[in-house]
């Protein structure tokens, strides 16, 4: 698979390395420099005979971007960005592959890989290379990725700053470095670790202060909900400062927006031809209420004149509630002043049945001479007066979250606030997940500025056998454990400062989701499963099997059964050979996944027939021919059987239907023979099995 960083769109933030002269303003000499020190790091001759170059600043910094490449585009391009100091930002070597890639087996380990990794990071970037901390994924190998790719995170002071990173790409076959990107903040502050409290102490804290409570989550498979209980924290970035012991947010990550589904354009159909779903599917959007009365609508509870200009319609469903439809309107209003005009947006959804407001968006004209007249405790009032206006059934439903709700700085100046809350679902003192009402207040007028509901309507689980709260926090100071770490907790990226301060936070580690089934107290990954941590699989039975390396090599890109045990010798069913091939295409695939999942997407795929599926049935050789053959996709080159001539001394004994399988399979050095025969109905054992997927992927290595 080809893999190629774009540099360019990267921001990347770093400190001072290697000292460059320093001209101010004189950017030509540190161009020329730039352009040498790139040339003798990385070894760009004079082969690659076109250059261009971009330049740009942020935070006071001056980053070169440099482009090497070949008129003939034979070479392809080195792409190199370098700060104004002589600091290699990124770094990307791409070469136009022109063959059809396959599955190549690597010529170097990962481990060396790893150690190129580093020497690369000590030549490029010396100073990061004792302030990086590798982050070992355990996760099978990429059967069709021709490089291994190592992740570091920043240390300071041996403590992780997750906000910063470094990535290499390293090619399996040649050890070359084809990228090299780093995020860093060049300007943050660190404190040290002196009269910090201990992992005792905040532990102790993190239950009492931020803790964990009941919530329902929700999963959604082939867009099926699945509602769960877990014990969790309603605010997963909150922490403990290390310092002060106070709750403190952390900024290590962003989040994402939900996604909508367009509804696109809906059409008819004869109601005598409709199934039972085409009907439920009519019925679901019977009710609906019209553009025009939606737009009403809307203009009263915005309050808009005719000045505002409804631009843009969207009738919408969210695929969390596929049965609901939304009425979505965006409004403009132009004003204009002598010197230039100014557009203000504001936008609402509601319910098309029910007409219920769901939510909406002012952008007002600011007065940045008028101050606050608005406290909090006022604003706070105002929204709760606002929720029970708009959706009174769901007042007493909701609890005010006292950890998300933030006051927000127009400026630098600061002449205005917006305040925002959040207040989220509970029933009988379990939150639900995901589900709140959030609001928006003008601080200046008082007025509501932004309204958003996010409510589902799903079955919840029953709580009688939730487990006590201390079972819950055995699994997450046991299972899961806090650590120590670097964060930044500025939202608004300090607006006075001229320096970012880094602060020292105890928070639960991020390694492993903080997800604990209520109901028994083991953790769950994102799917609502028993979280099983990947290990590497490891067979104690396959040392006298005549397949025992390509067993194991199968295995580390996670095309394996399960268990200790391969039991090469057994005779292997239809079931597991097929799981193994699907394993080729879905390394991640679980032996659980359901046996009408796996079938479904082999049929879908055309490996296997509905008619052929037999699960425990032994797979005999041409079988198992046909399948992979199947699976490269050459089965219509393979019927045509009268093409083919006879390769194996029992051709006789194949299955007319699959002489060109088998010559095809022959050809590609899938399968041999023995003595000149190929025996196709020969039950297949499992390592059988195993020798035959691994010549499919690797023949010609």
């Amino acid at each position: 698979m080809k893999r190629r960083m774009s540099f360019l769109l990267a921001l990347i933030m770093l400190l001072t390395i290697i000292p460059f002269s320093s001209y101010a303003g004189n950017y030509d000499k540190q161009l020329k420099e730039a352009i040498i020190k790139s040339k003798e790091l990385f070894n760009i001759g004079d082969e690659y005979d076109e250059f261009r170059k971009d330049i740009s600043t942020r935070d006071d910094q001056v980053v070169f971007y440099l482009v090497w490449s070949d008129k003939k585009g034979k070479l392809g391009s080195i792409d190199v960005s370098m700060a104004e100091d002589g600091t290699v930002l990124s770094f990307s070597k791409w070469q136009p592959k022109y063959e059809e890639q396959k599955p190549q087996l690597p010529k170097i380990s990962k481990e060396e890989g790893l150690e190129i990794a580093q020497d690369f990071i000590k030549k490029v970037s010396p100073k990061f290379a004792n302030n990086i901390k590798y982050v070992e994924i355990s996760d099978p190998l990429n059967i069709y990725s021709d490089s291994y790719n190592y992740h570091f995170v920043r240390t300071e002071n041996e403590i992780p700053y997750y906000r910063n990173r470094v990535d290499i790409y390293i090619d399996n076959s040649t050890g070359e470095v084809k990228d090299y990107y780093a995020n860093w903040d060049m300007d943050v502050v660190f404190p040290d670790t002196k009269d910090i409290i201990s992992l005792e102490e905040a532990q102790k804290l993190y239950s009492e202060k931020i803790g964990l409570n009941l919530i329902y989550k929700t999963n959604y498979i082939d867009r099926k909900p699945n509602t769960y209980l877990i014990y969790g924290p309603l605010d997963t970035s909150a922490g403990i400062n290390a310092k002060s012991g106070e709750v403190v947010p952390s900024y290590d990550y962003y989040g994402y927006y939900e996604k909508m589904t367009d509804m696109g354009a809906m059409g008819g159909a004869p109601e005598e031809n409709l199934s039972p779903d085409e009907q439920k599917a009519i019925e679901d959007i019977s009710g609906l209420i019209s553009k025009e009365e939606a737009e009403k609508i809307a203009r009263n509870v915005l309050e808009l004149d005719s000045e505002y200009e409804l631009r843009n319609t969207n009738l919408f469903s969210n695929w969390r509630n596929p049965n609901e439809y939304y009425w979505q309107m965006e409004f403009t209003r132009e004003i204009d002043s002598k010197t230039y005009s100014t557009t203000y947006y504001t936008n609402i959804s509601i319910n098309a049945k029910t007409k219920e407001l769901l939510s909406f968006y002012r952008d007002d004209p600011i007065d940045s001479e008028e101050k606050p007249k608005v406290v909090e405790e006022k604003a706070l009032e105002i929204a709760k007066e606002y929720i029970k206006k708009v959706s009174p059934d769901k007042y007493d439903l909701i609890e005010l979250d006292k950890g998300d709700n933030w006051i927000e700085p127009i400026s630098e100046k600061d002449p205005q606030r917006i305040y925002r809350f959040q207040f989220n679902r509970k029933i009988d003192n379990a939150y639900v997940e995901g589900e709140n009402i959030a609001i928006m207040v003008d601080g200046v007028n008082g007025k509501i500025r932004e309204y958003r509901i996010d409510w589902t309507d799903k079955e919840f689980p029953s709580k009688e056998n939730v487990i006590p709260m201390e079972k819950a926090y055995e699994t997450l100071y046991k299972d899961i454990g806090m650590e120590l770490k670097y964060t930044y907790t500025d939202r608004f990226e300090t607006v006075n400062k001229k320096k970012k301060e880094a602060t020292l936070l105890y928070s639960p580690k991020s390694d492993k989701l903080l997800n604990i089934d209520a109901n028994t107290g083991i953790l769950l990954d994102y799917n609502g499963k028993p979280y099983k941590e990947y290990t590497p699989i490891s067979y104690n039975d396959i040392d006298k099997s005549y397949a025992k390396d390509k067993i194991k090599i199968l295995a580390q890109y996670g095309i394996a059964l399960q268990g200790e045990e391969f039991k090469p010798s057994e005779k292997i069913t239809q079931r597991d050979f097929l799981y193994l091939l699907a394993k080729v295409s879905t390394p991640y695939m679980n032996i659980d996944s359901s046996e009408e999942n796996l079938y479904n997407a082999l049929i879908n795929s055309g490996i296997i027939k509905e008619n052929e599926k037999a699960p425990e049935k032994v797979v005999i050789k041409e079988e198992g021919i046909k399948y992979i053959i199947r699976a490269l996709k050459y089965d219509k080159i393979a019927d045509l059987t009268e093409i083919y001539k006879d390769v194996f001394k029992d051709t006789k004994d194949i299955d007319p239907k699959l002489k060109g399988y088998v010559a095809i399979a022959h050809g590609l050095k899938i399968v041999e023979g023995s003595n000149g025969k190929l025996n196709p109905k020969a039950e297949l054992k499992r390592e059988d099995a195993a020798n035959m997927i691994y010549n499919y992927l690797f023949s010609g290595n």
